[in-house]
């Protein structure tokens, strides 16, 4: 299922489609950042949610009761923002569409299907209004059908990583056929070098399959030229090669699956999840 050395290489059509992040969402730094990057020409249409009040279906307690979502670009211009998604008939087909659960036409979970221009990165930002706090979920789909070439090629989440069901949870879903390789980072003291206070000191990586299956776990990346290497080829920011950050590459064919950056010995903090397309 996993190749944790080289990692492979991708065949067939296999992409990421789907990308979500489950956490804690606080205030100043503790807010949710997720990061995506689009690769190819032209544009894409993307679907991006930040659900708050609808996770209590789902057994979820201590929800974000009004989340607000905004979409910058990568020079943090404001390009779009959704407080209360309102129950619009073209955001209930985007839904559909992607097989993404539905919500409440009344509900403050929020959403934005938008037209993005390939070759750059956005950001989706997701707060409490007035400062309120709880568990989200931030999610970004791919809305294009078939095997378009413009791709879904990263993502990145920084958030709190507390403990239990506060621990900051990525998942993502693999399409197509044959399968893709993915470099996988949990990055915590790391984050201190771009002046982030309170972050991780020792964040454990854990990867599951849709069963539940733990497939890979990481403490501490080692230094290895292979991971190394694989950071330069995505234009990840390097890493300490003694630092406690975390990392995997693996090779995985289509399906669900989830990250899980936790801390060890139950520790919390600052963490920033990442998984990158080795293309």
């Amino acid at each position: 299922m996993t190749d944790p050395g080289t990692g492979g290489g991708p065949t067939g059509t296999a992409r990421l489609i789907n990308v979500s992040v489950r956490t804690f969402v606080g205030t100043g730094t503790s807010t949710v950042a997720v990061g995506f990057g689009l690769s190819g020409t032209g544009s894409k249409q993307v679907l991006v949610r930040g659900v708050g009040p609808t996770l209590t279906a789902f057994g979820v307690t201590g929800v974000l009761v009004n989340p607000e979502l905004g979409l910058y670009n990568s020079n943090s211009v404001l390009l779009s923002a959704n407080a209360g998604w309102g129950g619009s008939a073209t955001l209930s087909n985007a839904f559909s569409s992607v097989g993404a659960f539905a919500l409440p036409t009344t509900s403050a979970d929020t959403a934005l299907f938008q037209s993005l221009s390939a070759g750059t990165t956005y950001s989706a930002l997701i707060s409490g209004a007035n400062g309120t706090t709880g568990i989200a979920l931030a999610e970004v789909y791919d809305a294009n059908a078939g095997t378009p070439g413009t791709r879904l090629t990263n993502v990145s989440a920084r958030a709190f990583s507390g403990t239990a069901a506060s621990a900051l949870t990525a998942g993502f879903v693999i399409g197509g056929t044959g399968t893709d390789t993915l470099l996988i980072r949990g990055v915590g003291p790391a984050l201190t070098q771009f002046g982030v206070d309170g972050a991780l000191a020792a964040p454990q990586l854990t990867l599951f399959n849709a069963a539940g299956v733990q497939i890979g776990t990481n403490a501490g990346w080692g230094g290895g030229a292979v991971l190394a290497a694989a950071f330069a080829k995505v234009g990840a920011f390097g890493l300490p090669t003694t630092s406690a950050d975390s990392a995997l590459l693996v090779t995985l064919p289509p399906g669900l699956y989830t990250v899980q950056v936790s801390g060890v010995n139950s520790t919390t903090g600052i963490a920033l999840v990442e998984v990158y397309e080795m293309r």
